[in-house]
């Protein structure tokens, strides 16, 4: 007679009971995008050992992660907090941020200089700004705004940059000369640089960082960095930016987007800001979501490296934020947001528990999953939610920037299902129903 082995009686109770099913998501409902970014969120922290403190297991060789993706994994984390209100990570989010922070307040951590870059240390400063942004619990000591404003006055020294050539003023990709990659200007790096640059002016309304994003720019155009087609490629060799590597990722040319946006914001709609943002907008468009669906198209399908995996999820937020900051893109973004999470959502049936997610989100699978893949599809989720106000705590700050939206649900999402929680109660009391009716036949098979 035929028997159930255990792991098969294990994986269908579970596969009965909903468990081990794929992610489901209806794009419209918010309070299915939020169920859908809890379990979404809740595998990618699975990922995170914590055995050191705010990385993710790595850098390489001992693990598969460099330290800037620990920046990005809480940037994550405190953009779902503020978009769900699920404030169960809040610790790990603190000690991450707080850990890494490094001795002079900067995220320059002794233990990591010989793999740190600019655009290593400018995306843990984008992640303590979202932290005061987004009203995070602040320690008693210092302020996360001044973690961003330390790494922005570092990064605007000269001593960071080229000094000559037509890549004059350029920030350099490594910041210490016997790094490899000291001689070549990311764009990566000098884009992250004008989005602390632009969200520090919104906040604060000082004109030092206002120029320094007007420098950026106007840089970055000149060297044909970003050419007059709006495509923003990788970077150039110093000194002279003459040998421009013309790959294009989603996360230059979101931040990008992002930081004129900031700046076509905080200046009412100057005309300047405001053709950048469409070149950019549109464009970001076009390259990065081919059928509507995004897709990191320098590497995929089978090329991609694990730092590319995460590209997507700067891309989603950043266009997600370009909307709070310029809403009259909306309508322009939001049905491309909403295809392209829809779409994710169903690569998320990998994995032991049947719900991890995966790289590609157009066409067949690779069957790839980690931070990356996890951190994006939370992204392409958490762009279709509004930012919400977040319970104070008893160790909460007031100095946050208060950029926070209100709870009234972006365009197209609708408000929780009054009956969303008795449907959880009917799953419990059929899932012990079933229970006892599959212990009953395991019992019988035996």
């Amino acid at each position: 007679m035929a028997r159930f082995s255990s792991l098969s009686f294990a994986r269908l109770l579970l596969s009965a009971t909903g468990a081990l099913a794929a992610l489901t998501v209806d794009v419209n409902d918010a309070d299915s995008v939020k169920k859908a970014a809890a379990l979404v969120a809740e595998d990618l922290m699975s990922l995170y050992t914590g055995e050191i403190p705010g990385l993710l297991p790595g850098p390489p060789p001992d693990g598969e992660y460099y330290m800037w993706t620990g920046g990005a994994l809480w940037a994550a984390m405190l953009d779902y907090r503020s978009r769900t209100g699920d404030t169960q990570y809040d610790d790990k989010i603190s000690e991450g941020l707080l850990f890494q922070r490094g001795p002079n307040n900067d995220y320059l951590s002794p233990n990591w200089t010989a793999s740190e870059g600019n655009d290593d240390q400018a995306i843990w400063g984008m992640a303590a700004l979202l932290a005061a942004e987004t009203d995070f619990p602040e320690p008693d000591n210092f302020t996360y705004t001044s973690l961003a404003q330390n790494i922005f006055d570092e990064q605007s020294d000269q001593a960071r940059r080229v000094n000559n050539g037509t890549c004059e003023g350029g920030l350099r990709w490594q910041i210490f000369f016997a790094n490899n990659g000291y001689n070549f200007v990311s764009t990566i790096a000098n884009v992250a640089y004008a989005n602390l640059a632009a969200r520090l002016s919104l906040q604060s309304g000082n004109k030092t960082e206002a120029s320094a994003v007007e420098d950026t720019f106007s840089f970055l155009q000149s060297s044909k960095l970003i050419d007059g087609k709006y495509n923003v490629f990788d970077g150039a060799q110093a000194e002279d930016c003459d040998e421009i590597n013309k790959l294009q990722f989603s996360i230059a040319s979101a931040l990008a987007l992002e930081s004129a946006a900031v700046m076509y914001n905080s200046t009412e709609g100057d005309k300047t800001w405001k053709d950048l943002v469409d070149g950019l907008t549109q464009r970001t468009l076009d390259i990065f979501f081919p059928s509507g669906i995004a897709k990191e198209i320098a590497c995929e399908p089978s090329n991609c490296n694990t730092d590319m995996t995460f590209y997507k999820s700067f891309l989603q937020r950043s266009l997600a934020s370009t909307i709070r900051v310029a809403p009259y893109t909306t309508d322009l973004i939001l049905p491309v947001l909403k295809y392209s999470a829809a779409a994710a959502a169903k690569t998320c049936t990998l994995g032991d528990n049947g719900r991890m997610c995966g790289s590609i989100w157009s066409g067949h699978s690779d069957g790839q999953t980690g931070a990356g893949q996890q951190m994006s599809v939370l992204s392409a989720l958490l762009s279709l939610l509004p930012t919400e106000a977040v319970a104070k705590t008893s160790n909460s700050s007031s100095n946050a920037s208060g950029t926070n939206s209100t709870t009234t649900p972006t365009d197209g999402s609708s408000q929780p299902s009054d009956t969303a929680g008795s449907s959880g109660a009917h799953a419990s009391v059929s899932a012990i129903v079933l229970l006892g009716s599959l212990l009953l036949t395991n019992f019988l098979l035996n």
